[in-house]
């Protein structure tokens, strides 16, 4: 049989690189370690990172509006808005309403006080919205319906040293000072809790000293991403309206800066993988010149030696991916075991936020290996273009 024939030739490279996986013991564990840690790691990391962008994705559809509807420019209120309130109901993908007028206020209870923000609204259309039945502390959130009731966060009774059932004071200039009875504590876990005391619109209107009207449509969608076109369209009738992401900037910011150091992170731990099966291959083919030079002269061609360091590469890749994707697997059940208490859009996490999606284990996985073969190729062309004669005398 011709030795040089590519029946035989074929399985050189990968026999070769087997062998060389399994002797050289030592490089190749460093090789899987760096691999391994960086498949893991990446997974683990990005794992915390999908969990804790859900977090927020879950306040932004459950706990607040997706569109606010405000007056036209120049105006303070909406006047006759029941003609609007028609006009949006009648689009696609609404889920629910809310009227509300909103005005600033100064709450006391004897010598405490606290800037907030009263909100007027009918307290079953506001809560489809904010969901704060779901999140009370103690109370009853339909109570505010009673004329001067109040639903208050629990961050907002602590600063005033308020309990259910206790009277507080709402002023401001040009207002009319107002006794409020708090009829309900809740915590959402965003600042809501800090700075709005909930109340009817009629509580509202009186302390405002206004008829009927509103200075807001809060609406909530289906699909949160249908917001800045549903935006868009209202703000075309002349009205200012304004999408979840306009309203509230530090939650996309915080979105888009996870998506960003995931991404960064993951970049770093695959340029160490590279440098690491790197640095291996070139010291290999220092450590087998005159294996290689031995090969060539017995009829291995220049792409067969190539070929063993590109399969060598792949194989580290493979076999580091593997054992990273289990590490990284073992990380998240772990850690996802681990106790982590932190309140949370109105609920108490027990433990880290964790999400793992398949399709970032599978996408590392290939990108890992492809870039284990990259670095093996300017080794493998060093390699092959080794000169046998002087190889074969230690040159």
């Amino acid at each position: 049989m011709d030795p040089n024939s590519p029946h035989l030739l074929n399985p050189l490279p990968l026999t070769i690189a087997l062998r060389h996986v399994i002797r050289r013991r030592r490089q190749t564990f460093l090789s899987v370690l760096a691999v391994a840690l960086a498949v893991s790691i990446s997974i683990i990391f990005s794992s915390l990172i999908n969990g804790q962008q859900q977090i927020l994705t879950n306040l932004v559809e459950e706990k607040l509006p997706h569109v606010v509807v405000e007056p036209r420019e120049g105006e303070d209120f909406i006047h006759l808005y029941n003609s609007l309130l028609d006009r949006i109901v009648s689009q696609p993908g609404l889920r629910s309403t809310a009227a509300s007028l909103s005005t600033p206020a100064t709450l006391s209870r004897k010598d405490k006080t606290k800037n907030a923000l009263l909100k007027g609204a009918d307290p079953l259309d506001i809560d489809k919205i904010y969901k704060i039945q779901g999140s009370l502390v103690r109370g009853d959130f339909v109570s505010v319906q009673q004329d001067r009731n109040a639903a208050i966060g629990v961050k907002l009774a602590d600063s005033l040293e308020l309990k259910l059932g206790d009277k507080l004071l709402a002023t401001f200039p040009r207002s009319r000072s107002t006794d409020l009875t708090v009829a309900a504590i809740f915590q959402t876990g965003t600042p809501l809790d800090d700075r709005v005391a909930f109340v009817s619109l009629d509580t509202a209107r009186n302390f405002r000293d206004e008829g009927d009207v509103i200075n807001a449509v809060e609406i909530s969608l289906n699909d949160i991403r249908q917001s800045v076109s549903l935006a868009g369209l209202i703000s075309s009738w002349g009205y200012n309206a304004r999408s979840w992401e306009e309203k509230n900037p530090e939650i996309m910011r915080a979105i888009n800066i996870g998506g960003f150091w995931t991404r960064l992170s993951i970049l770093l731990f695959m340029v160490v993988a590279f440098f690491g099966v790197a640095s291996i291959m070139n010291l290999m083919v220092v450590e087998k010149t005159k294996e290689i030079g031995m090969l060539m002269a017995m009829g291995a061609r220049t792409k067969d030696i190539r070929n063993i360091f590109l399969a060598e590469s792949s194989l580290l890749g493979l076999i580091g991916a593997a054992a990273g994707s289990l590490l990284g697997l073992a990380g998240i059940y772990y850690l996802g075991r681990v106790p982590f208490e932190v309140a949370a859009g109105g609920s108490v996490i027990t433990t880290l936020p964790l999400i793992l999606n398949p399709w970032d284990i599978l996408l590392l996985n290939i990108v890992v290996v492809a870039l284990s073969m990259v670095a093996a190729l300017y080794p493998a062309r060093k390699a092959s273009r080794i000169d046998p004669v002087i190889a074969l005398r230690g040159g």
